[in-house]
């Protein structure tokens, strides 16, 4: 399977799964709003069309609405599939305890055990400051980026890492190339896709570190959407136990992962402190 790998590849295929498919019209069942991933979102693609798929296997009626959004912090995004009156139904995103207070968490993990295995974006003029052998106290001691509300800012905080945040993704690859931080870590997952879109020129991946935590991607539903909720949960045990979801996973993103060469990394392990 070739792997879209442009934004023009990326964009009939989020164009697909927002538009209701020839079946769609017959059903009625619930619809799920969530935010439409960007074209260049390669996980969020994924995902929307393993909820699809996850749909027809439950067969309970369900379709999913991709709809714009202006952006919103992850917290606002939280509120809103929180609220019975919200204007989104369901998200994903790094599980931790307040989410799964606030929220119904789908109880299969999405990401294959990668999310928490974060590279790190640098200056390509600094490289020479990040070798394999670098103190860790050092890397503390440098400043991350990171998403305002992120979970992650909590877990490198309580694991002794300066952390500085800002509300989007261009905002923090622009600090970087102000040098207003040290360094992004960015998920194994995401970091092909977003050097190819939104980086600016001039910057890398230290070749040879790499941050990791233990931390699971799930969907979450506001508690008010645990019919759908436990829906989509068994019907995501049942592609999982079949291992229809790791080759999807596998599909989507071996060989961007491949690219990586994240065996050959020496690794800083991080104790995650939120779940």
């Amino acid at each position: 399977m070739r792997l879209p790998g442009t934004r023009r590849d990326l964009l009939p295929l989020l164009l697909s799964l927002a538009v209701p498919g020839p079946g769609d019209a017959q059903v009625r069942g619930e619809v799920l709003r969530l935010i439409a991933p960007l074209a260049h979102d390669r996980f969020g693609l994924y995902l929307l069309a393993l909820l699809r798929r996850a749909a027809e296997e439950a067969n309970p009626g369900l379709r999913f609405q991709a709809v714009a959004a202006a952006r919103m912090t992850q917290r606002r995004v939280e509120l809103e599939v929180a609220s019975p009156t919200g204007s989104l139904d369901l998200m994903w995103g790094m599980s931790s305890s307040q989410r799964q207070r606030e929220l119904r968490r789908v109880n299969v993990r999405l990401d294959q055990g990668l999310l928490g295995w974060r590279v790190l974006v640098v200056r390509a003029d600094d490289l020479a400051r990040w070798p394999a052998d670098l103190d860790v106290a050092v890397v503390q001691r440098r400043r991350a980026g990171q998403g305002l509300h992120w979970p992650d800012v909590a877990i490198l905080r309580d694991n002794g890492y300066l952390v500085q945040t800002a509300a989007d993704m261009p905002t923090l690859y622009e600090m970087l190339q102000r040098r207003h931080i040290d360094y992004f870590p960015r998920s194994a997952m995401e970091v092909t896709d977003e050097l190819a879109n939104l980086a600016p020129r001039g910057v890398t991946i230290v070749p040879d570190l790499a941050l990791r935590y233990d931390a699971g991607n799930y969907v979450f539903l506001g508690a008010h959407r645990e019919p759908a909720a436990a829906a989509l949960e068994s019907a995501l045990q049942l592609l999982a136990a079949r291992g229809e979801l790791k080759r999807r996973f596998e599909a989507a993103f071996e060989p961007q992962l491949r690219e990586l060469h994240l065996e050959r990394r020496r690794l800083i392990e991080l104790r995650n402190t939120l779940d």
